[in-house]
């Protein structure tokens, strides 16, 4: 009985996750509308297409333009987010034996499409709840060997998606205060607080306002770069994973 709920289950995630990727298609499309309005800096003046930019980004075809991938961002968050709650979901619980849910986490979207402006802020804020969604990997091993192609794709997807979760709670710590010397990465980082260890120094610095600037600590740029690659790519990482869970499941059914 069981294993025969089991079809059904993993449709509705392949449902989901052509949801998911539709919300992502409409997010390219949003903004390409937008691009394709914008003024062209194409054979202009610097100068004039500045006038050309102030004076479109002024109009209601701009705002209409930009709350379009508003909106379309907002739901694809909120679609990706869900997207991996479900392929998790069901990975452990096909993993453990048991039956799968009655119903999959659905995205946290308001009916008929309605986007008010603190729907989005709040999808925004909270990215959906994306970060306490993202899985360790693991549970995947209990349904195939290692050496299985299908297992270690959705290793290789959840080791990806912890890389972006690390990227998004590491962010603060790259950051430094410091003296500006004019230049435009020159300046030397504020001093450490005596008694205190380094790290506990350089947070104590940045929470007390010392110095006169915030930076990316120069010995960590290479790594800031990682992160900020790792922290934005969550979203595609969320479909590759589901879309691996998918063809494991789907293999085992």
């Amino acid at each position: 009985m069981v294993r025969g709920q089991w079809p059904g289950a993993v449709e509705r995630l392949a449902q989901q996750l052509g949801d998911a990727q539709a919300a992502d298609r409409r997010v390219k499309e949003a903004k390409a509308t937008a691009a394709r309005q914008s003024p062209s800096s194409t054979g202009l003046e610097r100068a004039e297409y500045q006038r050309q930019l102030r004076a479109y980004v002024q109009t209601p075809e701009h705002k209409a333009a930009a709350h379009a991938i508003r909106v379309a961002v907002a739901l694809m968050k909120a679609h990706d987010a869900a997207l991996l709650r479900s392929a998790h979901t069901l990975l452990a619980r096909r993993a453990n034996g048991q039956r799968p849910p009655r119903r999959l986490p659905r995205p946290l979207v308001l009916p008929g499409g309605y986007a008010p402006r603190w729907w989005i802020s709040s999808i925004n804020s909270t990215y959906a709840g994306i970060w306490r969604a993202i899985p360790s990997p693991g549970p995947e091993l209990r349904l195939g060997s290692p050496d299985d192609p299908l297992v270690q794709e959705v290793a290789r997807q959840a080791r990806l998606l912890q890389a972006s979760h690390v990227g998004y709670r590491g962010r603060d710590d790259l950051y430094e205060a410091f003296h500006p010397d004019g230049t435009r990465e020159g300046g030397e980082p504020v001093a450490p607080i005596c008694g205190l260890s380094p790290e506990t120094s350089r947070r104590a610095n940045l929470a007390l306002g010392r110095g006169n600037g915030i930076r990316i600590q120069p010995s960590r740029m290479e790594e800031a770069g990682q992160m900020h690659t790792d922290y934005f790519a969550v979203w595609d990482r969320s479909r590759a994973y589901a879309a691996a869970v998918l063809a494991l499941l789907r293999a085992r059914a």
